[in-house]
C-alpha cells in the first residue's frame, strides 16, 4: 500500500497542474513513419491538415524531397495546437509543436522532471539531447527530432 501511495505521489509530481499530464512525446510521433502512414494516423488528430513540399529544403542532404504536414487542432496538454511534421525523403524526422510563450515555465519544469537536466541551454533553446527534445524560446515551441537529423539540429544548441 505504501508503494502505491509513493507511486501516486511521484507521478503527480511530474504532472502539469492544469491538465494532469506529465511531459511526454506524443505517441503519434513515430520516427521513420512514411508520409502516407502519418496522414492516415493524423487525420483523426488534426481537424485541419495539409501536406506541402518544402522547396528549398532546410534540412541537409535531402535526396528526393522534404515535405511537411501542417496540423491544426492537435491535442497537447489540454489545448489544440499547430504542429509541423517534417518528412525527409519519405520518412518523419522532425516535429515542431507550437505552444504559448506563457507556458514556458511549466513546460520546461515538466520537461526537466520527465527528461532530466538539459544537456545544453542557450539564448534560443533548452535542449535535452539524449532524448532528442528541445524547448525553443522564440517562437515558443517544442522540437522533437530523430537521430537522422542530429547533424542538422545539434549545432543550434551550441
Amino acid at each position: 500500500m505504501k508503494l502505491l501511495a509513493l507511486a501516486v505521489l511521484l507521478s503527480a509530481s511530474f504532472a502539469d497542474s492544469a491538465t494532469g499530464e506529465s511531459f511526454r512525446q506524443p505517441p503519434s510521433i513515430r520516427w521513420d513513419a512514411t508520409t502516407a502512414q502519418l496522414q492516415r494516423e493524423l487525420r483523426h488528430q488534426c481537424p485541419k491538415m495539409t501536406t506541402r513540399k518544402v522547396d528549398p529544403p532546410f534540412l541537409d542532404a535531402v535526396k528526393t524531397e522534404q515535405l511537411q504536414i501542417d496540423c491544426d487542432g492537435f491535442q497537447f496538454r489540454g489545448h489544440g495546437r499547430h504542429v509541423e511534421f517534417v518528412i525527409k525523403d519519405g520518412h518523419l524526422v522532425m516535429v515542431w509543436l507550437m505552444v504559448r510563450p506563457e507556458e514556458e515555465k511549466a513546460i520546461v519544469r515538466d520537461m526537466k522532471a520527465a527528461l532530466g537536466e538539459p544537456s545544453r541551454t542557450n539564448a534560443n533553446y533548452v535542449a535535452f539531447g539524449r532524448r532528442r527534445i528541445a524547448w525553443r524560446h522564440n517562437p515558443a515551441e517544442i522540437l522533437f527530432y530523430s537521430r537522422a537529423v542530429d547533424g542538422d539540429v545539434t549545432p543550434d544548441f551550441q
